[in-house]
């Protein structure tokens, strides 16, 4: 039988703006999409010699090797868990990081033609945006009692989703956004910009209805680093940081939202201080102290991957630790969970993932503007996943992990810079 390759090409495009749109709206539904994305390609690869040796030729890309060698050491960890379950739902986790990496990425490459190769990239990213943006609609109509709970409770958790993941969904959709406003890319239709416009907006008062803390310190790091890189000029970045930080002074003294929240920070270490510890801030103590000291005790390999929950549970049977820690599965820092699952030879492996990042983004960053584009929202998403998991374990969260495995997917490839 004959197949026709441009035709199967479309084809698994569709199925990756479909599942660009679902990501954000249902994690079931994202995971269904995804599986027959990847039997589709499965089939396609089987069956059809032109579709095979295209995708071949287009799985060598920048975080391959990174994400790889970092699949490997969680593999490696499996071999010594106290957990295996718990070590095969990571493992499964990072294994889809490079799966939705490796597949968006060949997908948007295997196109010769560079016009609609950026026509193509440009669609992933509006079908991704659409789909928050009908996750904030359903978050507005949350919050003033239309469906769901009562109304003006906060966080908002549209469609019952963590409001952490709300947050920085909504975080790295107006870093989209922004991306394509600064840099447009050819084609795209001038009400489109009127869109993003909204969008960021809207995005902006989901970040702030969410109260996620992690999701606004990392936008504020992020908007700092990328306004070095888009003026490049120390003067500006000073006056930037300087005009930042008067508005998050405003936004503290007249948000009411902010206010509560950034005082709850200060009230919590307060507590803390005197000796209790259940609270938002005193859990997370508790558990970087603990994470640190088991870190110390297998500083090379870790605990073994999965093994996070069981040290954990030793350290409360021991009374260490209070025994409402032991409900924790990662210890809401993304560092320390890895330095103690998988030691240093893990915390190097992830750091590597970003190094790669960062390196290409800075390439892509010095051509022209097509390919800036593809540089600034790629270093956005890393710096952000950078700054905010120093509160929270982001690539150990499903919908997290593919929305950047998703947009690194579509930024990261190896046609940008050779073309």
């Amino acid at each position: 039988m004959e197949f026709n390759y441009s035709r199967h090409d479309q084809a698994l495009l569709a199925g990756l703006a479909i599942f660009g749109f679902v990501l954000p709206l249902s994690k079931s539904a994202g995971s269904v999409m995804m599986g027959l994305v990847y039997v589709y390609v499965f089939v396609m690869i089987v069956r059809d010699n032109s579709f095979r040796s295209s995708i071949v030729r287009s799985i060598s890309q920048p975080l391959t090797i990174p994400i790889g060698v970092y699949i490997l050491v969680v593999l490696l960890g499996l071999t010594f868990t106290k957990q295996l379950s718990e070590g095969i739902n990571e493992v499964k986790q990072i294994i889809n990081l490079l799966l939705v990496y490796l597949i968006v990425s060949a997908s948007v490459d295997v196109e010769q033609d560079e016009v609609l190769r950026l026509k193509n990239a440009g669609s992933l990213f509006l079908s991704f945006l659409a789909g928050i943006l009908v996750l904030d609609i359903i978050g507005f109509l949350t919050y003033f009692g239309i469906v769901g709970h009562a109304p003006y409770v906060l966080p908002v958790h549209p469609l019952n989703m963590h409001h952490v993941w709300f947050g920085n969904l909504n975080a790295l959709g107006i870093y989209t956004a922004a991306s394509l406003l600064l840099f447009p890319y050819s084609g795209r239709h001038p009400s489109i910009s009127a869109l993003l416009w909204c969008f960021i907006v809207l995005g902006a008062i989901s970040v702030l209805l969410s109260t996620a803390r992690t999701a606004w310190f990392g936008m504020i790091i992020t908007s700092l680093v990328l306004y070095f890189f888009w003026i490049r000029s120390r003067k500006v970045l000073i006056i930037a940081g300087l005009s930042l930080i008067a508005i998050c002074v405003a936004a503290y003294s007249f948000i009411d939202v902010i206010n509560q929240r950034i005082g709850l920070i200060f009230s919590d270490i307060s507590l803390f201080s005197s000796g209790v510890t259940n609270t938002s801030i005193g859990a997370r103590l508790l558990m970087w102290k603990a994470s640190l000291n088991i870190f110390i005790s297998h500083p090379v390999f870790g605990v073994g991957t999965g093994g996070y929950k069981a040290a954990l549970a030793e350290l409360v049977s021991s009374g260490t630790l209070p025994p409402f820690i032991a409900k924790f599965n990662q210890p809401h820092n993304m560092y320390l969970f890895t330095l103690v699952t998988n030691g240093l030879i893990g915390f190097f492996a992830l750091l590597f993932i970003f190094y790669r990042i960062f390196r290409y983004a800075g390439g892509l960053m010095r051509l022209s503007q097509k390919e800036r584009l593809f540089g600034f929202l790629s270093m956005a998403a890393a710096v952000h996943y950078m700054t905010a998991g120093l509160a929270e374990s982001l690539l150990n969260m499903l919908v997290l992990i593919s929305t950047f495995a998703f947009i690194s997917g579509i930024c990261i490839r190896h046609t940008e810079q050779a073309s």
